[in-house]
């Protein structure tokens, strides 16, 4: 049987168990289909949208409203210190979740609200602070800091369970191109998210006395809201999560669901349940804490290496997205943020900010495209070279950009960082499910699980958050220019690139050959008949 045969005719049914080992809790396995996975994968077009209104939008924003240059970045600051705190602890949360709605869904509903909060202060924030406090931006500047504190909190949060989620039903073997799909999404999402940005929508909504009826930013933040919440409505209804169970309710259960399949055989499908020994019918449970705790004490060499080269890589990526526009803006077109709205220095910002938006749709273009192909590309390419390309390369040009000053050459270079962040995305995620795979007879991995190692890859976003918030301000006025920062952030992007060299992969006839297999989860498993649905 073919593996498109073998998914189709496998998806969307129950395989075997998923544990929960930190605290006894068990549920059951689903492999979700092809359209199932794509629908889940829309929280991360939900992201792109968020991502690129705020990446275009916040520090002009905060940069016309006269937030001082040193300053700028550490508004940015906010988001990684709660998310360092909080998400390996929401990560061990959501792998113990009991809520009949699911273990990853909740969570990820609760982040799509804030998301949504987040969008809409950043958007109106200014407005509402200036009506309050006509006379003052102080206001207006803590409503958009607040604003975007909760919708970078909530874009970054969101990952963890959601990838969790789309860890939990996808077939083994086919964690990369899961990921992959995600990519794509969230590369088509940043096409239309930077598009909305690119375009000046002041000129649509004039008034014949001059005046508008919404701003651009207002009209950008609006419609990314919407988009963003249908994005994440879509994907809380790709795949019904059977909830977790405790050992006793889900023995009971399974001695109930034998019985009953006994009377009704005629109607009923296949099903994998476990048997549970009677001396596993009560293991000692864990706390919360000491779940995290042992997550990074007892770190696999493999994760602790892969952590490291994305901490390098996201501390480049950030600082390249946080300056762009504003480099653009102001190195290239001369423009100064903080003039005059009717002053020409303000209208060549304001032009230099437009053309980084047009910048990033191709960026978003690349994203995609090279996400596409990414699959066909990994039979051919080791994924370390892969790696090294993917960081190092872009690394280099980043570099390039920040000692020749020019208008195509720096949009071409961002574009080709699409290629970095489909590398970031989609990689490193598709090696921690194969490293679950490979290495589930290890000691060091058999009581981890994927909700915590999801949080912990979170975690280094947050890591180059913080480092971008407190040095990169001070890297700026210290040289007395955002070249400065371009340099730092393609310093940082090369470091990654050479972390590639220690990571490990694995070989590829060990995931092809369990493709279309179900993911085993306990040891001893009987077939009963029973009815299954989603």
């Amino acid at each position: 049987m073919g593996q498109d045969e073998a998914e189709s005719k496998d998806a969307g049914n129950t395989h075997g168990m998923l544990d929960n080992p930190e605290n006894g809790c068990k549920s059951t396995k689903v492999d979700a289909k092809t359209y199932q996975i794509v629908m889940l994968c829309c929280f991360s077009a939900a992201c792109g949208i968020g991502y690129s209104a705020q990446s275009a939008y916040v520090t002009p924003i905060l940069a016309q409203l006269g937030v001082p240059l040193r300053y700028l970045t550490f508004v940015w600051a906010s988001s990684p210190i709660i998310g360092l705190i909080t998400q390996p602890f929401i990560g061990s949360m959501s792998d113990g979740c009991t809520s009949r709605w699911g273990r990853r869904r909740p969570f990820i509903l609760a982040f799509a609200i804030g998301i949504l909060l987040g969008l809409l202060l950043i958007g109106f924030g200014r407005d509402i602070g200036h009506s309050l406090l006509p006379s003052k931006n102080t206001l207006a500047i803590i409503l958009v800091i607040v604003g975007n504190g909760i919708l970078d909190y909530g874009l970054d949060g969101s990952q963890g369970p959601a990838r969790a989620y789309l860890y939990d039903v996808t077939p083994e073997g086919q964690e990369q191109r899961a990921h992959i799909i995600c990519t794509v999404l969230i590369a088509v999402a940043s096409v239309i998210g930077y598009s909305i940005c690119a375009i000046d929508w002041d000129t649509v909504f004039v008034r014949h006395d001059g005046s508008t009826a919404m701003t651009s930013v207002q009209f950008v933040f609006l419609v990314s809201s919407i988009l963003s919440t249908v994005g994440f409505i879509i994907c809380l209804m790709s795949v019904k999560e059977i909830p977790l169970q405790k050992p006793k309710q889900q023995h009971i259960k399974n001695v109930q669901n034998h019985v009953a399949d006994q009377i009704s055989e005629e109607t009923m499908d296949l099903e994998v349940v476990t048997k549970t020994d009677d001396s596993h019918s009560e293991p000692e449970s864990s706390s919360c804490c000491n779940s995290v705790f042992k997550g990074f004490v007892c770190m696999p060499k493999e994760l602790l290496l892969l952590v490291i080269m994305n901490v390098l890589s996201w501390t480049g990526y950030i600082t390249f997205f946080v300056i762009y526009t504003d480099f653009i803006g102001i190195e290239i077109y001369k423009g100064n943020p903080t003039a005059a709205t009717n002053t020409t220095e303000y209208k060549l910002y304001t032009a230099g900010v437009k053309t980084g938006s047009w910048a990033f749709v191709g960026y978003a273009v690349v994203t995609g495209v090279y996400a596409l192909f990414l699959n066909l590309i990994q039979k051919y390419i080791h994924i370390r070279i892969l790696l090294l390309l993917g960081y190092g390369g872009i690394g280099g040009l980043v570099i390039l950009m920040s000692q020749v000053i020019s208008l195509p050459l720096v949009v071409a270079i961002g574009c080709s960082v699409g290629i970095n962040f489909a590398t970031m995305f989609s990689i490193p995620y598709g090696l921690v499910g194969e490293y679950h795979v490979h290495f589930k007879n290890d000691p060091r991995w058999q009581k981890r699980d994927f909700g915590v190692d999801s949080a912990i890859l979170n975690f280094c976003f947050y890591v180059g958050q913080l480092v971008v918030a407190f040095c990169v301000g001070g890297i700026i006025e210290a040289a007395g220019s955002r070249s400065a920062a371009v340099l730092f952030s393609g310093i940082c992007y090369v470091a990654g690139g050479l972390m590639a060299f220690t990571i490990t992969t694995l070989p590829k006839n060990d995931n092809q050959d369990t493709e279309s297999t179900p993911k085993p989860r306990l040891p001893k498993m009987e077939i009963i008949q029973k009815e299954t649905t989603i």
